[in-house]
């Protein structure tokens, strides 16, 4: 008897034990309760609704939308979209799925975009995915751009690389988010006052037309949409250069073209110093040395030696010797041929295709 019992209690001491249940760690914003089961997961995702959250009040003068809270979870689920919205008893459900270093910020910011606009949906009575996609898309930039201010220069100078984007294609969620993110800060200065940007924001998150909404600000939304894009982003200058507009700058401020008695034509820099006496050159080259000394801190590292190169044959052309002024001027083309070639290794390294997402 005694070895029976000897023997059930050892096979049932090598049964594997069930393994214990996930710890599943949560944190409340005022957007959502965010769960998983990684803590740095949950908090980063955290951080994104409490961004957005800061965009809405601040900017805005958004109070919180009525409970229920959302819900984030942030889990890999088959079948699922990286970002899917779900409505639950009443409460609205965001599954994430984060994926690498490339996409989670985007994910992260688009799940706590959608869990607001679907709140703000469900408690004007509408259906939680009524709202335009561009919406989303415009709230998760302001998100990124609450988390990491260099995202509004590095938007604005693509912006200003890029052609604009139908105005059909950003209502409808087929541009990139950056025209969304464009869309909504042009939308707002025309607006005005924060109390009638808010009115806008919820009207489209209950799946109003913001193209209505247009019609009643300008006779053409298409042409308001090129004009108010291109004041947009000539209203800030950007805190720093790319490589494309570092090398676009230098090569205007050291393009020469003067009228010598025949009419305007280009001269070279080499034969410059020939025509130093006459008060245009003069008046052209001065101006431009100051406007070097404001700009050259913005520059583009690659380029910074041929920018200084420049600035130094422009501070000696009132008074340096000709051989001098040849000689400054042949290293600064030195200097500009070797930024252009690192340039395009740079570029070319940039273009190298990113792993895809897992």
């Amino acid at each position: 008897m005694l070895s029976v019992l000897a023997a059930c209690a050892w096979l049932a001491a090598a049964e594997p034990a069930p393994p214990p249940p996930a710890h599943v760690y949560a944190n409340d914003t005022p957007i959502a309760i965010v769960a998983g089961e990684k803590l740095p997961e949950v908090s980063f995702v955290a951080a994104h609704c409490v961004a957005l959250q800061r965009h809405l009040e601040f900017a805005l003068n958004l109070p919180p939308v009525p409970p229920p809270l959302a819900r984030v979870e942030v889990a890999d689920v088959p079948g699922y979209a990286p970002v899917e919205t779900r409505v639950a008893g009443g409460t609205v459900l965001v599954v994430v799925r984060l994926g690498d270093g490339l996409v989670a910020p985007g994910r992260a910011a688009e799940a706590a975009a959608r869990g607001w606009l679907a709140r703000v949906a469900l408690a004007g009575g509408k259906p939680a995915g009524v709202s335009e996609p561009w919406a989303a898309q415009a709230l998760a930039c302001e998100a990124l751009a609450q988390l990491r201010p260099s995202m509004n220069d590095f938007w604005y100078r693509e912006g200003r690389q890029e052609i604009p984007s139908p105005l059909a294609d950003i209502v409808a969620g087929k541009a990139p988010p950056r025209e969304a993110f464009l869309f909504w800060r042009a939308l707002r200065q025309t607006l005005g006052a924060p109390a009638e940007q808010a009115k806008a924001l919820v009207a489209s998150a209950h799946g109003e037309s913001v193209l209505k909404l247009l019609a009643t600000q300008a006779k053409s939304p298409d042409e308001w949409w090129l004009v108010h894009r291109a004041e947009l982003l000539l209203s800030r200058a950007p805190v720093s250069l790319g490589l494309r507009e570092s090398a676009e700058s230098l090569d205007d401020i050291s393009r020469f073209v003067f009228d010598l008695g025949a009419g305007d034509e280009l001269i070279a820099g080499a034969d410059l110093p020939k025509h130093r006496q006459l008060a245009a050159v003069q008046a052209s080259l001065q101006a431009r040395l100051g406007g070097l000394r404001r700009e050259i801190l913005r520059q583009n590292p690659v380029y910074h030696n041929a920018w200084r190169t420049f600035g130094a044959w422009l501070e000696r052309f009132p008074q340096g010797k000709p051989e001098e002024l040849a000689a400054l001027w042949a290293e600064y083309q030195q200097e500009r041929r070797q930024a252009d070639e690192l340039r395009r290794e740079v570029e070319a390294a940039m273009n190298v295709a990113a792993p895809a997402a897992k």
